[in-house]
């Protein structure tokens, strides 16, 4: 596989004051997704960290933030990128040569159709 690894930050949590500090990020949720050249195919690691308070000295206001610098933070702070790697991994080779489908349910009633929309 040759897998490209992307970021994006979805969600934040803060603590509105934090040792003289206001509106610190404690908590990143993140997406963090493989892309194998190779198939075309991705996979998501959804996570979710505790950011350490952080340096008064070094401390970026909320509004100051960019999503780079949260990113930032994750990279350095995300204790090892090894799990989430495999599971982007598993994911992408499931896709390649599934190893689980859904079967079929024969005693479920079928699926209604969808209705078309009015003019």
């Amino acid at each position: 596989m040759n897998i490209t690894y992307t970021y994006a930050i979805t969600a934040m949590e803060m603590e509105p004051t934090l040792d003289g500090l206001t509106d610190v990020i404690t908590v990143v949720k993140f997406n963090y997704t493989g892309l194998d050249a190779d198939s075309g195919f991705e996979g998501v690691f959804n996570g979710s960290y505790p950011v350490d308070a952080p340096d008064p000295i070094n401390y970026i206001p909320l509004a100051d933030l960019t999503e780079q610098d949260v990113i930032d933070w994750i990279i350095a702070e995300y204790p090892s990128w090894e799990h989430p790697n495999e599971v982007i991994a598993k994911s992408i080779n499931n896709q390649i040569v599934p190893k689980t489908e859904n079967a079929p349910m024969p005693w479920a009633p079928p699926s209604p159709e969808p209705i078309p929309p009015t003019e």
